[in-house]
């Protein structure tokens, strides 16, 4: 979203929020990167089938594939099993928020509530997608969500 987006609208909270988020990956000594990438092929599942063939082709350049669809996650992490030489895994986004936990940027209540605002902004709070959204994150966080946003 746009910088110059005028003050309290939605459009620059998400533009503050987003860039304050990476700003502890900014740090020379972390390891993290972004590969833009257009879908190809075009259409249903087209982006969760770019990653993958993105993830084929450069197995050993990535530790993480963020991404909500779980079907897509399944077919990235056969990829990054069959391959010897990575730990790599795919995981849904509310994981890079974990990151910031486990790198001590967060405490665990501003954790769970940047996951529960992102499970409601994006639209994530059916059955399947509360399970995705936590499948990989080792955090109890039923003292500061609702029931309707934890698996």
């Amino acid at each position: 979203m746009s910088e110059y987006a005028p003050e309290g609208t939605r459009e620059r909270w998400v533009h503050d929020g987003s860039k304050k988020a990476l700003e502890p990956f900014d740090d020379k000594k972390k390891s993290f990167t972004t590969v833009p990438c257009v879908p190809r092929p075009h259409g249903e599942d087209a982006g969760e089938k770019s990653v993958k063939v993105e993830i084929e082709q450069h197995t050993a350049l990535y530790r993480f594939a963020i991404l909500m669809d779980t079907h897509g996650r399944r077919a990235i992490n056969r990829v990054f099993d069959d391959a010897e030489e990575t730990t790599g895994k795919a995981v849904a986004p509310t994981f890079l928020l974990y990151l910031l936990l486990n790198e001590g940027e967060c405490t665990v209540a501003e954790f769970c509530q940047a996951c529960g605002e992102m499970l409601r902004g994006e639209g994530w709070t059916g059955y399947q997608a509360i399970q995705a959204a936590w499948e990989a994150i080792p955090v109890d966080c039923s003292q500061y969500l609702p029931n309707d946003l934890l698996p």
